[in-house]
């Protein structure tokens, strides 16, 4: 069978007391057996030893009062037993065993700030106690006390320089109390101790932690500035440097984005996220497009600025322009034997489907997939367009399939072979992928418009409802509402 805690408790009281009864004989029997006078350092050691054996007696009378023996009245034995806890704690308090269990009774209660005082006496004297000294940083960090915190949990990697996860928590404690040099230091210090990809991924996971949740996008550039050092590839460099652009926007360095956004595109140029972003900060400038037309015309290789130009163009909703500002851009990339890289593709594509232009757009596609063959965005689009066009539906399922080869939890081209599968009349089929999209996805609207379209067809009406519902709230679409309304469903007026 099983001990139980009053079985235990009993049995360690039983010991003490033994001990402590013993430890009474020796004292007694030597004072009887002495006899020349005490000297002061018989006499201090006498005193030492009388301490320790009462503290040990107190500690066994907590025990046995916590273990509830005898006792009806259980606060009263609990009170009790932390006073002789602190009574065992001052008669020897270099004693671990009866100051845990002060501490425990402390932080049971909640009186944090006592309970690291207790300790905080202790370890002054016992410097190199881990186990006390993390318990110490416990018990700030419940306090709110994350200086006290963080000075412990530094004594102890300093000791234990390889424990990370310690690490870590030093790092948070750095900067919840403030002291954000250190916080950094730490980071950079983890970085050199393992270089691997959890020490670099440290001060991203800080700056993504700053932007959207802490809000404090000045952090979040402190460590953002650190991660891009560590970085040396091009494509993790750009991203980095786009992150960083998005802190100084937020701090209103709006100059300092522009650069930064400039400068992610240079260390990758195949990704177009910068260029579309300088676009939107552009389009708020007074006569931009014209300025940037003049740029195009005044430069010997105006690539950049031509997508620049188109950025904008767009921003401004000015599609037309747009395309044909990069249809310029492609034609002298074809005149100079270079083909446009996949992201180009997928922005002038983009812009091509929106125009509602189904030949041209898919005649551009089917290029964009001769030259990029193995573009699984390019496959998706092009799947996706034959889909809604009900044409081609088996090449359509086949490039659908590749993409989701792939990556078979990407929640887009979950949806593209869904909604192949239900306009080949493979109603069940279809809501598996598109559920799952759904699932994957669950604030994009189209997906949800999608799965209430399958459920109606399968028979679900009231679940399709709910669908076109939440379709509709993140998106009102008009072929959405009146979806809705034949089903009865009464809309809110839009203001």
């Amino acid at each position: 069978m099983k001990p139980t805690r009053s079985d235990i408790l009993r049995r360690r009281v039983g010991v003490f007391v033994t001990l402590f009864a013993t430890l009474l004989c020796v004292l007694t029997s030597g004072c009887l057996l002495l006899s020349s006078p005490k000297t002061s350092s018989d006499f201090t050691l006498s005193e030492a030893d009388a301490h320790r054996a009462g503290a040990l007696a107190l500690y066994s009378k907590g025990l046995l009062l916590e273990s509830g023996e005898g006792n009806t009245d259980t606060n009263a034995a609990k009170e009790a037993a932390f006073q002789a806890f602190r009574q065992a704690v001052r008669l020897d308090p270099d004693n671990r065993r009866p100051l845990a269990a002060l501490i425990s009774n402390l932080t049971d209660r909640e009186r944090y700030s006592e309970a690291l005082a207790e300790l905080e006496t202790f370890l002054a004297r016992h410097r190199d106690d881990i186990e006390l000294r993390l318990e110490a940083a416990r018990i700030a960090d419940a306090a709110d006390r994350p200086a006290d915190a963080a000075r412990h949990c530094a004594i102890i990697l300093a000791a234990q320089p390889d424990n990370r996860e310690l690490a870590q928590a030093l790092i948070r404690l750095y900067f919840q109390s403030d002291q954000e040099t250190a916080a950094l230091d730490t980071i950079r210090s983890q970085h050199k101790r393992f270089n691997d990809n959890d020490s670099a991924a440290l001060p991203v996971h800080w700056a993504v932690h700053f932007t959207r949740e802490g809000k404090h996008p000045a952090r979040a550039l402190h460590c953002l500035t650190l991660a891009i050092g560590q970085r040396t590839n091009a494509a993790e460099r750009a991203a980095l440097i786009m992150l960083a652009a998005e802190s100084q926007l937020m701090l209103g360095q709006t100059n300092a984005a522009i650069a930064s956004l400039h400068q992610s595109y240079r260390e990758n140029p195949s990704v177009t996220s910068p260029i579309l972003r300088l676009g939107t900060l552009y389009a708020e400038r007074p006569d931009a497009t014209n300025q940037l037309a003049r740029q195009v015309q005044k430069e010997l290789n105006p690539e950049s600025t031509l997508l620049l130009l188109a950025a904008t163009q767009q921003a401004l909703d000015d599609t037309t322009g747009a395309i044909a500002t990069l249809r310029s851009f492609y034609n002298r990339r074809m005149h100079a034997g270079f083909f446009p890289d996949e992201s180009f593709y997928l922005w002038l594509g983009g812009l091509l489907e929106s125009q509602k232009n189904f030949p041209d757009t898919e005649r551009f596609f089917i290029e964009a997939l001769s030259t990029h063959p193995s573009s699984d965005e390019i496959k998706n689009f092009l799947a996706y367009m034959w889909a809604e066009k009900s044409m081609r539906l088996n090449e359509a399922n086949r490039l659908a399939n590749d993409a989701l080869q792939a990556e078979p939890n990407n929640g887009a081209y979950l949806d593209t072979k869904g909604w192949i599968l239900f306009k080949s009349g493979r109603v069940f089929d279809a809501l598996q992928f598109l559920l799952k999209a759904a699932e994957r996805d669950k604030d994009e609207p189209v997906i949800l418009d999608h799965v209430g379209d399958v459920l109606s067809a399968a028979g679900r009406g009231s679940e399709a409802i709910a669908f076109w519902t939440r379709s509709h709230q993140l998106d009102p679409q008009p072929a959405v509402a009146d979806k809705l309304r034949k089903q009865g469903v009464t809309l809110p007026k839009t203001p």
